[in-house]
């Protein structure tokens, strides 16, 4: 059995998932924002299991990145060894290929 991924969060990846919690919370109230909070985590638990089992190759994103949708939003991440580095959380509305560009 192998062993599971390592997480590591970009400084963008932190701030993304600050704000989409602020912008649930200010929406939809605080019961909405615990729900989707726990999806995204859910999300990332099963990344830390099997990110190459969740996330896809996206024809409008780099091809070292996957995203995993998850509700509105998308995990964007690369994997390296054991560890997968989590770009950005975009919503489904955003341009990635723009919001991708360094």
């Amino acid at each position: 059995m192998s062993e599971n991924y390592q997480i590591e969060f970009s400084a963008r990846a932190e701030k993304d998932f600050k704000s989409i919690q602020r912008y649930t919370l200010k929406t939809y109230g605080e019961k909405q924002v615990w729900i989707y909070t726990g999806m995204l985590k859910e999300a990332l638990r099963k990344l830390e299991e099997n990110p190459k089992l969740y996330g896809h190759v996206r024809p409008d994103i780099p091809q070292i990145y996957r995203a995993y949708k998850i509700g509105e939003h998308s995990l964007i991440y690369r994997i390296e060894d054991q560890t997968v580095y989590l770009i950005a959380i975009l919503h489904g509305s955003m341009d990635f290929t723009s919001q991708l560009k360094t």
